[in-house]
């Protein structure tokens, strides 16, 4: 799958279910991953978020079981809630300082998984329940 550089936002349920997709390239000119976007995409192993992109919506990437890290650009600010919700084999997630809001379980049952982030301690607009699995959380990770 091949996504044109003209489109600038990843719709609702844009890929959702997509059984057979193991990798997507986002182009540049993507600024947001809307609800659901590649949510069930059960062979999905790696997702590239290009700088650019603001938001990342409710359950984007929930029951991508094959998905093992990813990366977030510091151009994320919102992180919706259960956005990364039973992505089990996800291992590792990089969470820069621009990141201003996570929603309610956005790792929930992502056993597997530590999440490094930049900033030093929880910022007061996550919610309160944006770790409701206890993950395991490395605070004041620098990121290259």
């Amino acid at each position: 799958i091949s996504i044109p550089d003209s489109v600038i936002s990843i719709g609702e349920r844009a890929f959702w279910g997509c059984s057979s997709l193991t990798s997507i390239p986002i182009p540049e000119s993507v600024t947001s991953i809307g609800d659901y976007a590649f949510a069930w995409c059960k062979k999905l192993i790696s997702v590239t978020i290009p700088d650019g992109v603001t938001s990342i919506g409710d359950w984007a990437f929930c029951h991508c079981s094959a998905l093992t890290a990813i990366s977030i650009p510091k151009s994320i600010t919102s992180i919706g809630k259960e956005a990364f919700h039973s992505c089990t084999n996800l291992t590792t997630i990089t969470i820069p300082n621009s990141v201003t809001t996570i929603g309610k379980s956005a790792f929930a049952f992502c056993e597997n998984l530590t999440i490094y982030c930049e900033a030093k301690s929880k910022p007061y607009e996550w919610s309160s329940l944006w770790n409701s699995s206890n993950c395991a959380v490395i605070w004041g990770h620098k990121i290259k």
